[in-house]
């Protein structure tokens, strides 16, 4: 038996849209997708995608490194801006970094918690951060401001999953999200092709996205200790 050796296989929005729209019976496989049938797929796997960001865990998960400026009580997070990277869903963790390299874990707090803190400017150390996410773009609050030293925060970010913009766009996701596009996208056009909602589609499509939102988490070991105290 001969294997090919390689792993490189993808799929685009024009793909996904035909295959899609073939489910529904709306295509012929040899036929070429109209416009405005391109277009309208085209926005539902946008919404897609914008949905199930909010779900999305390992493959979103980005560090981005931060200098900070001791009295600066916040900054703002988006292209182009203070921090600049795409606008993130989450601040997960934090740590901050000294001169020497060395690591120390910041807690990610609410914003009451952020906002109770009675003098905001104070320059030391960032013992917490909390992360606003706004609409448009963010803003990072940090406290203390920050000392000699002690200037470098390390942020793990949950990003935004990107858009498809073109038809030759691949997905912003793993490879074994491909199909549960293309199923999830295939039910809710359905009543435009096929004048109700499919529910064969639908149940396929929830029986895919199950095992992928098991599959995106950490495996990590739980550990349980006896209570010595009592």
């Amino acid at each position: 038996m001969s294997t090919s050796g390689s792993y490189d296989f993808d799929v685009t929005a024009a793909q996904i849209i035909k295959d899609a729209l073939f489910l529904n019976s709306a295509v012929d496989p040899w036929n070429t997708v109209s416009t405005e049938d391109s277009d309208i797929c085209m926005r539902f796997l946008n919404m897609i995608v914008k949905n199930i960001q909010k779900d999305a865990d390992l493959w979103v998960t980005t560090d981005v490194t931060h200098t900070i400026t001791a009295g600066t009580q916040s900054y703002t997070v988006g292209t182009g801006l203070d921090i600049d990277t795409a606008r993130p869903l989450k601040l997960k963790h934090c740590r901050r970094r000294d001169s020497g390299g060395t690591e120390i874990p910041v807690d990610v707090v609410s914003r009451q918690d952020y906002m109770e803190q009675p003098t905001k400017s104070t320059q030391s150390p960032v013992l917490m951060t909390y992360y606003d996410p706004q609409i448009a773009n963010g803003v990072l609050y940090v406290w203390p401001t920050g000392s000699s030293g002690n200037l470098t925060l390390i942020l793990t970010f949950q990003r935004p999953i990107q858009d498809f913009d073109e038809a030759g766009n691949n997905p912003d996701l793993p490879d074994e999200w491909n199909i549960w596009l293309v199923y999830v996208l295939a039910t809710l056009i359905s009543p435009i092709y096929s004048g109700s909602i499919r529910r064969d589609l639908l149940a396929i499509s929830e029986g895919l996205l199950g095992p992928l939102k098991n599959f995106d988490t950490e495996q990590v070991a739980i550990q349980f200790q006896p209570n010595l105290g009592r």
